[in-house]
């Protein structure tokens, strides 16, 4: 989501109570924090539940919107101490670590703004969304947080608690891998000229 965007979604629901503004902010966020949660607890149901108990609060606590300096990280933070306080209440052993990856990051379509979809064609988008899907699961992850999401290295390290290195490498593997797919749709499209 565009900042601007984001910016006047996040006044119209502070200032003025605006439930159709945040049904889209509901929209834009929820299926990845869902997605998330679920492979924190690998439960869908109690996923759901934190998802939207999350949502509802920060609905209830919308007059503190503006201060909140990055949503994204901040819902994602919410979401995953939810889920661990709901893991403690049912007795489930909760490591130091949150490591479980295994289902996060599932599959999704890359979003461009309007400047990049005029540079792009059809074809080349979906080849890019084909690769994002093939990457590892954590790859796949760190990228969507970062690039669809807007969360800065730092702050994915700190959610997934893994090193800000890790990250960087694991976004080189993803940026590697797209490049090579946008060179070869080039390289096509070049065939397909001649």
């Amino acid at each position: 989501m565009r900042s601007e965007r984001l910016s006047y979604l996040v006044y119209a629901i502070a200032e003025n109570g605006d439930e159709q503004a945040f049904d889209e902010l509901f929209r834009v966020y929820y299926p990845a924090l869902l997605s998330y949660t679920y492979s924190i607890l690998k439960d869908r149901q109690h996923a759901e539940e934190i998802c939207l108990d999350v949502m509802f609060r920060l609905w209830q606590n919308r007059k503190i919107l503006p201060t909140i300096k990055n949503l994204s990280h901040y819902l994602y933070i919410a979401v995953k101490h939810a889920a661990i306080s709901y893991m403690r209440t049912k007795g489930y052993r909760v490591s130091q670590k949150m490591t479980g990856l295994e289902e996060a990051g599932e599959s999704f379509a890359y979003e461009l703004g309007n400047h990049e979809l005029r540079m792009i064609n059809k074809e080349t988008l979906e080849r890019i969304n084909i690769a994002i899907n093939t990457l590892p699961l954590r790859c796949r992850l760190i990228f969507k947080l970062i690039k669809e999401d807007g969360l800065k290295y730092s702050e994915v390290a700190q959610l997934l608690e893994i090193s800000v290195k890790t990250v960087e490498n694991q976004m080189t593997i993803a940026m590697k891998k797209l490049t090579a797919i946008i060179a070869e749709t080039v390289k096509d499209q070049k065939k397909d000229i001649s």
